[in-house]
This record gives structure tokens, sequence and C-alpha cells, in this order.
């Protein structure tokens, strides 16, 4: 399962522990944004490097997925290789205007996976951390995850208040 619109996280929404048989995997650190390119090229199985994975019985912050556009989704879907990811793989985008936090979706799997069943549940969105004050930029904060290929060195894209970039 790949949950695709935007995703943060603050500590008001705390953490949440991760049901039996049920995993989530992050393919950007915390604190980092997930740029489209990336979600497809994982999607198309072209990039697999896992940033962490958070498994059964283990604390997971219980980040929150925000909705966006149907069209979005929609070629999310059609950027899935299932020959990889397997028939059963979806992308699952919450609507436009909607959220929803990990939570709900654990609750969800709790109550339809029989013992025995897995299901590792794709993050595909961003990490950002949601704090009230803002700083933390020149250090990497919420910066754009830049690193499409496993084996160079990670690079990350700030948008400054005046709108120019730094690479990180």
């Amino acid at each position: 399962m790949f949950l695709s619109g935007h995703g943060g996280w603050k500590p008001a929404f705390g953490y949440v522990q991760v049901p039996r048989g049920v995993s989530v995997a992050f393919y950007t650190h915390f604190a980092k944004n997930l740029i489209t390119g990336m979600e497809y090229k994982i999607l198309d199985g072209s990039y697999t490097t896992v940033d962490r994975v958070i498994g059964e019985y283990s604390q997971c912050p219980n980040m929150q997925i925000s909705g966006q556009e149907a069209a979005w989704t929609t070629k999310s879907e059609s950027k899935l290789n299932k020959a990889y990811w397997g028939d059963k793989s979806m992308v699952i985008g919450v609507p436009e205007g909607q959220n929803g936090k990990l939570q709900e979706f654990f609750d969800l799997l709790s109550k339809t996976m029989n013992r025995g069943d897995t299901c590792t549940i794709h993050w595909l969105a961003c990490s950002t951390l949601q704090l009230s004050q803002v700083g933390g930029r020149n250090h990497g904060l919420n910066a754009g995850d830049f690193k499409h290929d496993p084996n160079s060195q990670g690079r990350y894209r700030i948008r400054n208040p005046d709108g120019s970039f730094l690479w990180i």
C-alpha cells in the first residue's frame, strides 16, 4: 500500500504503536520533503532505497497525510509497476481538503487483517516537521530531498524566504 499526498508531523500528533503484521517504510529523512519525481521512481521500482522501516509493535510518529488533487493520485497510480511491487499493490491518495493520521490506517488494518497477514505502508509523502516557531532552515529542516541515486551523497534543497534556493 502506497500512501500518496502531503505529509507531516508535529509533536501534538504524538506517537502510535504499529499493529501486528504492519510496517511503515519511509524513503526520506524525518523533517525532509519527498519530491514528486522521487515518488514516481519509487512507484516504478527504479528507486527502492528505504531510509527507515518502522515495524510491528514499534512506536511510530503519528504522521498526518493531507489530500491532493485527484489527478495527482491518478498519475501516481499510472506509475505503479505491479510487476515489481505485486498485483495487490495500490496507491491510496487522501481526497483534496481532507487528511488522516497513521493511527486511522492502523485501526482499519487491525480490524481487517487476519493472523499471518502482512502489510507494508509505503509513505510517499513529505515528512515535514510542523513546528509553530519557524527556524532551522539553514540546518536543513524541511529541505527537499533530491537523493535519487542510492550510490550518491544526499542532496537537499531549501527554499529561502526570498524565494531563492540553497543546496546542501
